[in-house]
């Protein structure tokens, strides 16, 4: 499948990643408004607290890089992303968390919707 495709499936609550990439995927990030009390950054929450206790996020891409054990937010496709065929929707599991939806791994906040 191509880029464009799984975009349409990020929008719908999908995880997506490429073949070969293992255990690593992306996933959308809505638009939403953050919560001065959920922020554990504190420039975050100071820009939360100083409006109103909540900051409009806009919606981007996330990846998690399994083998580097890290998130990066904002992930942008390359130009070999783009032209690539071997996307697919890809089930995530969380551990004890069986239901593959990451949200759920956050108290209450609702970053992450459901499709």
């Amino acid at each position: 499948m191509r880029f464009g495709t799984c975009y349409e499936l990020l929008e719908n609550g999908s995880f997506i990643a490429r073949e070969g990439w293992g255990e690593s995927f992306l996933w959308l990030k809505k638009k939403t408004e953050v919560k001065s009390d959920w922020c554990k950054d504190p420039i975050l929450k100071a820009i939360a607290d100083a409006n109103g206790g909540v900051i409009e996020a806009e919606q981007t891409v996330c990846k998690y890089d399994a083998e580097k054990n890290k998130i990066v937010s904002g992930w942008v496709p390359q130009q070999e992303d783009l032209a690539a065929t071997d996307w697919a929707e890809t089930k995530v599991n969380f551990g004890k968390k069986d239901n593959g939806f990451v949200g759920d791994l956050f108290d209450g906040a609702d970053v992450f919707r459901k499709p």
